[in-house]
C-alpha cells in the first residue's frame, strides 16, 4: 500500500485525544465513604460489567475515528487484485503461462487469453523494477508443446523482463499444464523458499483438466496419479506456497455469454491430402482439405489452396454443425521435384488450426524395374510383357512410368541395382542367391517398393532361405507349395476382401469393381504357413478356401513396403494359368494402385505434428545441414551441429530437429557428399498442429473449482482493464472518509442509546 500524501500520517495520533478525555474523567471522581451508598453499590455493582463494555466500545470508536480520518487524507493507494496477493516481504514469484495455442483466441477483436495474461505478467514486473525496497525473486515458466524456464528465481527485474519479452505469442501445440507444474515444483523443492506465491495463467479449456473434470452423466476416464488435480493438491499443502489460478479466458473477459453452454464456435483444416498415392508432374492430381465444424450451427467456410507460395485457388463449402465438408481442388504440378501446399481458412476465431501444410514430392515419373522370369520363349505368356503393355498402354500420353526390364540373370549376377528405382517387380522369377536378396533388402531400406508375384517357376526354398531369411527379412511368412487344381478344373475359389482400407484396394472403392475383383475363377495359389505369419503383415484379399489362405501380403521394410501375390496376374494365352486376374476391369487398376502406393515410403518422414521430431534417411551423407524455420517462429535459420549417422544399405541418418513449436514448413538446406562431389539438397518438412486442442469448450467457474480443487479462479479482466499503470491502482480516500462519517453517525448514536439508559 503507498500514500500520496504519507505526512498527514501523523494526524492518526489524534486517536489519544479521546484516550485522554477518558483517562482524565476517571480522575475527577474521589471517593467518598457513606453508610447510606452500600445499599445502592449492590444495585450497581450487578450493571457494572455491561458499563464497562459500553464504555469500551466508545473510546473504541472515538480512537477509531480519527485514525480512520488521518488515512483518509493520506489518500492510501490500493493495488490491483494480483498486487494484493503479493504481499510484501522477500517473495518468490512464479509465473506459469498457459502457451497451448487455444490462447491465441480472438473474438471480435478482442484481446487473446494469452494477450491478458502476458499483460498481467508484466505490469507486475513493472512495478517491482519501480519499487527497489522490494527483493523479489522471479521465475517465468511456458507450459507448451514442452514446458520452458524462460527465468528461473532471477533476482534482476530487468533480466527477468528480457526473459520474458522471448515469448510474444502461444505455441501452435497443446500445453502440457500438468506436466510444466511437475517441473515447478521440482524446481521449488531445490530452492525451498519460505514465501512462494505460484500465479497460474490459463484460458481454463476443458482439455486441461484431463480426466480431473468430468461432466454429468459422463463416465470419468481411468484414475491416474499424475492429473492436474493432483498436482494441485501437492502445491496447496506446501508450507509457505500460495497457489493462484488465473481465468484469462472468454467465461473472465465476457467474450462468451454465460448462456452459450460454454462452447465457442470454431472451424478447423483437419486434413490436407493428395488423392493419388504418387504425383508425377503435368499428370492430373487432386488435393482435398477436410473441414470440421466445431460450432453449433452450419458454417459457410472459404478454402484457399496454393502451391509453394503461389497465386491461391478458392474453393466455400457449408460445413454442418459437428460436421465435416471437403473442399477439393483439381491441379497438375508443373515441374519434378518437392512442392509445398498450403490450405487456408478465411476469417476464423482461432488462427493456428486455420491451416494445414502438406509437401508433395512430384516425379518426373515413376521408375520401375521389371525382373521377367520367363527368359526366353513367347512373350505373350511372359508375365512381365503383360505388366508392360498394362503400365504403359498410350504411346500417345505423357507416360507416368518409365519401365524398364531385365531378365533374371541380371538381377542374379548383380548387373542392375534395385535401390535406383521407385518399384522393383519380381514378375514369376525362379529363384533367388545371396546378393539380390541383400540387394533388395537395401532397395526396401531406402524407400523403393517391392513387389513379388509367386508363379509356377518358383523354388520356394530358395524364397525361404534368402527373403524369408528365418523371418529376418522382407518376406513376413513362409512359402509352401501351391494349392488347388488346373484350368477348368472344379477346384476353383475367388478372391475375398479382408481389409477395404488397405492402400492396395483403393481403385476398387465402388461396388461395380469391388464386385468384379471377387468374382474372379482362381484354380491355383501358393499356401502359406499360417504360424509363420508375421506380426507386421497385412493381408488385404484372402482365398476362398479352407485354409483362408492370403492371396494379396503387405508388409513394412524400412523405409519401404514388399507385397506378395500368391498367384500370379498372367494372361490368357499363358499355358499355366492359374487365375483370370489379368480381366481388364481388375488388371489396370490393381497394377497401377499398387506401383502408385508401393513408389511411396513406408511411413512420410516429410509430415509432423508440432512438437515432433523431424528427421529421415538419405542416400549419402549430409554436410552443412541448417534448418530454416516458418516465419511465425521470429527466428529465421538454425544450424545443427550433430553429425550424420550411418544407416544399414549405405544410407545416413539426417540430423534430427526436435523445436517445432510452431506449424509450417521447415526446411532443411544442405550438401549430400556424393562421390562425384557435394550435391546441394533442400528437404520441406510440413508439420501441422493437433486439431484437439481446437475444441474450444469451457466449463462453468464451478465446476472448473471443483475440477481443480481451490476455493477461487480470478479474472484477468480487472487487472488488465486499462493501459495506464497510474489506474492500476485504487485510491481508498472516499472510501475511508464515508467509513468515518458512518462511525462518527455510529458512535454518536451509541453515545445517546448510553445516555438514554444511564438516565
Amino acid at each position: 500500500m503507498q500514500f500520496l500524501n504519507p505526512a498527514l500520517l501523523a494526524g492518526a495520533l489524534l486517536f489519544a485525544v479521546p484516550l485522554l478525555i477518558h483517562l482524565l474523567n476517571r480522575q475527577r471522581h474521589k471517593r467518598r465513604p457513606w453508610a447510606a451508598m452500600e445499599f445502592l453499590m449492590r444495585a450497581y455493582q450487578k450493571q457494572r460489567n455491561r458499563l464497562r463494555r459500553e464504555n469500551l466500545l466508545l473510546l473504541l470508536l472515538r480512537c477509531l475515528i480519527p485514525i480512520l480520518l488521518a488515512l483518509a487524507i493520506a489518500r492510501p493507494l490500493l493495488q490491483d487484485a494480483i498486487g494484493l496477493l503479493t504481499g510484501g516481504g522477500t517473495v518468490h514469484h512464479v509465473f506459469v503461462m498457459d502457451a497451448s495455442y487455444s490462447m491465441g483466441l480472438r473474438v471480435d477483436g478482442s484481446r487473446t487469453p494469452f494477450e491478458n495474461g502476458r499483460a498481467m505478467v508484466t505490469r507486475l514486473l513493472d512495478r517491482f523494477e519501480k519499487n527497489p525496497n522490494r527483493n523479489d525473486k522471479v521465475t517465468l515458466v511456458t507450459a507448451g508443446v514442452r514446458t520452458k524456464f524462460l527465468v528461473r528465481g532471477d533476482l534482476d527485474i530487468a533480466s527477468a523482463r528480457a526473459g520474458w519479452m522471448q515469448m510474444q505469442k502461444p505455441e501452435d501445440g497443446a500445453g502440457d499444464l500438468t506436466g510444466a507444474m511437475q517441473q515447478v515444483l521440482a524446481a521449488l523443492n531445490e530452492t525451498n523458499d519460505p514465501n512462494t506465491q505460484v500465479y497460474v495463467f490459463t484460458d481454463m479449456q476443458t482439455r486441461i483438466f484431463g480426466d480431473s473434470l468430468v461432466k454429468e452423466g459422463t463416465e470419468s476416464g481411468p484414475e491416474l496419479t499424475d492429473t492436474l488435480r493432483d498436482m494441485v493438491a501437492e502445491l496447496q499443502n506446501r508450507e509457505g506456497l500460495q497457489l493462484h489460478w488465473i481465468d484469462c479466458g472468454p467465461l473472465a473477459t465476457g467474450t462468451l455469454p454465460a448462456n452459450t453452454g460454454g462452447v465457442i464456435d470454431n472451424t478447423q483444416i483437419t486434413a490436407l491430402r493428395l488423392t493419388e498415392p504418387a504425383a508425377v508432374q503435368k499428370s492430373p492430381a487432386e488435393v482435398i482439405a477436410t473441414v470440421k465444424n466445431l460450432g453449433t450451427s452450419t458454417a459457410s467456410c472459404e478454402v484457399t489452396l496454393d502451391i509453394d507460395g503461389g497465386e491461391p485457388m478458392r474453393k466455400v463449402i457449408e460445413v454442418p454443425a459437428g460436421g465435416e465438408g471437403e473442399a477439393d481442388f483439381q491441379l497438375a504440378f508443373r515441374t519434378p521435384g518437392t512442392h509445398r501446399v498450403r490450405a487456408m481458412l478465411i476469417n476464423d476465431v482461432l488462427a493456428a488450426d486455420d491451416e494445414r501444410f502438406l509437401t508433395v514430392d512430384v516425379r518426373d515419373r515413376i521408375r520401375i524395374l521389371l525382373v521377367d522370369g520367363k527368359a526366353a520363349g513367347d512373350p505373350l505368356q511372359s508375365y512381365a510383357y503383360l505388366w508392360e503393355s498394362m503400365l504403359d498402354p498410350d504411346e500417345n500420353t505423357l507416360p507416368m512410368f518409365a519401365v524398364e526390364v531385365v531378365d533374371i540373370v541380371t538381377l542374379l549376377g548383380g548387373q542392375c541395382t534395385p535401390k535406383n528405382y521407385d518399384v522393383v517387380v519380381l514378375a514369376d522369377i525362379e529363384r533367388l542367391n545371396n546378393r539380390a536378396a541383400v540387394a533388395l533388402s537395401d532397395a526396401l531400406r531406402a524407400g523403393t517398393g517391392v513387389l513379388c508375384q509367386f508363379g509356377p517357376q518358383c523354388e520356394i526354398e530358395s524364397f525361404n532361405l534368402h527373403l524369408h531369411a528365418a523371418g529376418d527379412g522382407p518376406m513376413p511368412f513362409r512359402l509352401l507349395p501351391p494349392i488347388g487344381g488346373a484350368p477348368g478344373s472344379s477346384t476353383v475359389r475367388s478372391p475375398s476382401i479382408v481389409d477395404m482400407e488397405h492402400p492396395l484396394l483403393r481403385e476398387f472403392e465402388e461396388d461395380v469393381y469391388r464386385e468384379i475383383l471377387q468374382a474372379i475363377p482362381m484354380w491355383r495359389w501358393h499356401g502359406v504357413a499360417a504360424d509363420s505369419l508375421h506380426e507386421d503383415a497385412v493381408t488385404a484379399v484372402r482365398v476362398t478356401d479352407a485354409e483362408q489362405t492370403p492371396l494379396f501380403v503387405s508388409k513394412p521394410f524400412g523405409e519401404g513396403q514388399a507385397v506378395f501375390l500368391m498367384s500370379p496376374i498372367g494372361s490368357e494365352y499363358d499355358a499355366d494359368r492359374w487365375n483370370r486376374l489379368d480381366d481388364p476391369m481388375v488388371a489396370f487398376p490393381l497394377l497401377h494402385g499398387i506401383v502408385k502406393w508401393l513408389a511411396l515410403p513406408a511411413t512420410d518422414p516429410f509430415a509432423a505434428i508440432v512438437g515432433s521430431e523431424l528427421s529421415c534417411s538419405l542416400p549419402a551423407r549430409p554436410q552443412n545441414v541448417e534448418v530454416q524455420r516458418p516465419e511465425r517462429d521470429g527466428r529465421p535459420r538454425a544450424p545443427i551441429a550433430e553429425a550424420a549417422r550411418a544407416l544399414p544399405g549405405g544410407r545416413f541418418a539426417l540430423p534430427s530437429y526436435a523445436n517445432t513449436i510452431f506449424a509450417g514448413f521447415y526446411i532443411y538446406d544442405m550438401e549430400l557428399d556424393r562421390e562425384s562431389g557435394k550435391e546441394p539438397l533442400r528437404l520441406p518438412f510440413a508439420v501441422n498442429v493437433d486439431p484437439v486442442e481446437g475444441e474450444l469448450l469451457y466449463p462453468s467457474r464451478a465446476e472448473a473449482q471443483t475440477a481443480l480443487g481451490v476455493e477461487r479462479v480470478l479474472d484477468a479482466l480487472p487487472a488488465i482493464a486499462t493501459e495506464n499503470d497510474s489506474n492500476d491502482r485504487s485510491e481508498l480516500g472516499p472510501s475511508l472518509l464515508l467509513l468515518t462519517l458512518l462511525l462518527v453517525l455510529g458512535e454518536a448514536a451509541l453515545a445517546r442509546f448510553v445516555a438514554a439508559r444511564r438516565s
